[in-house]
């Protein structure tokens, strides 16, 4: 008759599962990381599976047996950027009530991303349609909540009462910017952080009465990540 297991069996079966998922869960991340990394400096096309696993020093066959295929790696890469995007907004919002300094903080968490090279979304576009659309998706979604932001700071006078919410957030929507760089770059490089913001902050002045243009002023000289 077979015995059942002993409870120092049944531990040492759970902290080996346990220990598996933990380890497979760590090579999911690191492999997510390092394609986001290479997919954004060589464009999606030009990163082939052996370059990623190549570069991660593991055989891809670990890798397939993590992922489907390269488009399933490339899903995860935009999952969790867009998951990272969405905490980081919920991060700045919370840090204060005021609705200038809301959308201050948030150009100002622009000049720390490191936008991929041009052929990214290009690839995307063309060879990934269903993700491409997943991205537009999460864009609208960040759009309307910027465009209530922007409602917001009208009705407290901090924004002027003749701007089109719609077309304010187009200006200030990084994704604007990035579609800019494709279109005009001649070397492959995205525009610098560093003149979006700048750009983005006129933008803001722009469209600001002179209340919310007294916070942007007193705002700029202790902004963290502003170098000019």
């Amino acid at each position: 008759m077979l015995q059942p297991p002993q409870p120092v069996q049944m531990c040492s079966f759970f902290a080996l599962f346990i220990s598996y998922l933990f380890i497979k869960t760590m090579l999911r991340k690191r492999v997510i990381q390092q394609a986001s990394i290479l997919f954004s400096r060589d464009g999606i096309k030009n990163v082939s599976m052996d370059d990623l696993a190549s570069s991660l020093r593991v055989s891809k066959r670990t890798i397939y047996q993590n992922f489907e295929n390269k488009e399933d790696v490339l899903k995860n890469c935009i999952l969790e950027a867009q998951e990272h995007r969405a905490k980081r907004y919920t991060e700045i919002i919370h840090r204060s009530d005021n609705i200038v300094i809301r959308f201050l903080d948030i150009l100002c968490d622009y000049k720390s991303i490191k936008l991929p090279r041009d052929t990214f979304l290009e690839d995307i576009h063309i060879f990934y349609p269903n993700i491409y659309q997943t991205i537009l998706s999460e864009s609208e979604k960040y759009r309307v909540r910027m465009k209530e932001l922007i409602r917001a700071g009208i009705e407290e006078g901090y924004f002027r009462s003749d701007i089109n919410p719609e077309e304010t957030v187009w200006m200030l929507d990084m994704g604007t910017y990035i579609r800019i760089s494709i279109a005009h770059s001649e070397n492959g490089t995205a525009i610098p952080t560093d003149l979006i913001y700048n750009m983005m902050v006129n933008i803001l002045r722009g469209i600001s009465t002179r209340k919310g243009l007294e916070i942007i002023d007193a705002y700029i000289p202790i902004s963290p990540n502003l170098n000019n």
